[in-house]
């Protein structure tokens, strides 16, 4: 009985930045997924050598399943940005020179 209506209520389940107060948890949900499916490319092993475009392959489908969680589409797109900086990191030492095959 402290005096507040649904509505009131409704406005605590907000975090001050709009978002849910399980919005992180989710961002962590897609980051680990994304995880997940780079580790399904130990099936094709070749597939590492043009991740990039492989990526896009499962990347865009789990995009579209998970449209309503916001949450995890950060996620997604924040491990699609992570592997595309490691891939261009990496490319960058093999053609410099400085990392020999």
């Amino acid at each position: 009985m402290s005096g507040m209506s649904d509505e009131d209520n409704k406005e605590l389940d907000v975090s001050p930045s709009g978002k849910s107060p399980g919005h992180t948890k989710q961002v962590w949900m897609g980051i680990g997924l994304l995880a997940l499916l780079h580790l399904l490319l130990f099936i094709f092993p070749v597939a590492f050598f043009f991740i990039s475009i492989v990526q896009l392959i499962y990347l865009l489908p789990a995009i579209l399943i998970f449209r309503k969680k916001s949450g995890i589409i950060q996620g997604l797109l924040i491990g699609a940005g992570i592997t595309f900086l490691l891939n261009a990191a990496c490319f960058g030492l093999v053609i410099s020179g400085n990392f020999p095959l």
